[in-house]
C-alpha cells in the first residue's frame, strides 16, 4: 500500500517594516547624507529655540519706561535717565541711552546716533537667522541628492544582474533612496516655518522699538 505524499506549501516570507533599516541602508554615501540631514535638523532646532527665547527676553516690556524717561528729562535729570536706561536690558533702552548721551546737540545728531545703535541691535536679533534659512533650504536638497545617488546605485546593481531583474531588488533600492528625500523634507519644512516665525517676531519688535524711539524724539522736540 502506497502512502500519498502531501505537497508542502511554502508560506510567503513576511518582512517587518524597520525604520532604522530604511534610513540607514544606503551604504556609506547614503548614510553620510542622512547623518548630515539629521545634524542640520539639530542645528535648526537649536538656533530656533535660542533665538526665540532671546527675542522673547528682548521683547519683554518695561512698565512706564517712556513716562519715566520723559519725567527725568523734564526735571533736567539727564544722567539719572542714562543710568536708568543702563539698568534695563532691552534694545530700546540702549538706543534711548545713546540719544540721552547726546542731548544738547542737534536733533539730527541724536537721531543718527540712535539709528546706528538700532542697526547693532537688529543685527543681534537676527544673529544666525541666515544659518537657519540655509538649513531650511539645504536639508531638502541633500535629501534629493541622496535619492539621486541611491537611484544610481540601485540601477548600477540592476545592470550587473544577469537574466531577469527581480522586482524585489528594484523596490528595495527605490524605497531606500526615497528615504533621504522624506527625511530632508521632514527637516526642511519645520526649519522653514521656524525661520519665518523668528523673522516675524523680529519685525514686530523692530516696529515697537521704532515707535518708542519716535516718541522719545518727539519728547526732545517739545519745549520744556
Amino acid at each position: 500500500m502506497t502512502t500519498a505524499v502531501t505537497p508542502t506549501v511554502q508560506e510567503p516570507e513576511i518582512h517587518v517594516f524597520s525604520l532604522w533599516d530604511v534610513l540607514f541602508s544606503g551604504g556609506i554615501v547614503g548614510n553620510s547624507i542622512m547623518i548630515a540631514i539629521f545634524l542640520l535638523g539639530i542645528l535648526a532646532l537649536y538656533i530656533f529655540l535660542e533665538r526665540y527665547f532671546f527675542i522673547k527676553r528682548a521683547s519683554k516690556p518695561t512698565p512706564n519706561f517712556l513716562e519715566n524717561i520723559r519725567d527725568f528729562i523734564q526735571d533736567g535729570k539727564i544722567q539719572t535717565a542714562v543710568d536708568y536706561c543702563k539698568s534695563i536690558d532691552s534694545p530700546e533702552a540702549r538706543m534711548i541711552e545713546k540719544g540721552l548721551a547726546r542731548i544738547g546737540r542737534p536733533i539730527s545728531d541724536i537721531s543718527n546716533a540712535m539709528q546706528n545703535q538700532g542697526q547693532l541691535e537688529v543685527s543681534k536679533l537676527e544673529k544666525n537667522l541666515n544659518i537657519l534659512a540655509s538649513a531650511a533650504g539645504a536639508a531638502p536638497m541633500l535629501g534629493f541628492l541622496g535619492t539621486v545617488v541611491g537611484m544610481i546605485m540601485a540601477f548600477f546593481e540592476i545592470s550587473n544582474v544577469t537574466g531577469a531583474v527581480s522586482p524585489k531588488l528594484l523596490a528595495s533600492g527605490i524605497y531606500t533612496a526615497m528615504a533621504t528625500t522624506a527625511v530632508g523634507l521632514f527637516v526642511g519644512i519645520p526649519a522653514y516655518f521656524f525661520y519665518n516665525i523668528l523673522v516675524t517676531n523680529v519685525d514686530r519688535l523692530v516696529l515697537k522699538i521704532q515707535t518708542h524711539v519716535n516718541e522719545f524724539l518727539d519728547t526732545l522736540n517739545k519745549p520744556l
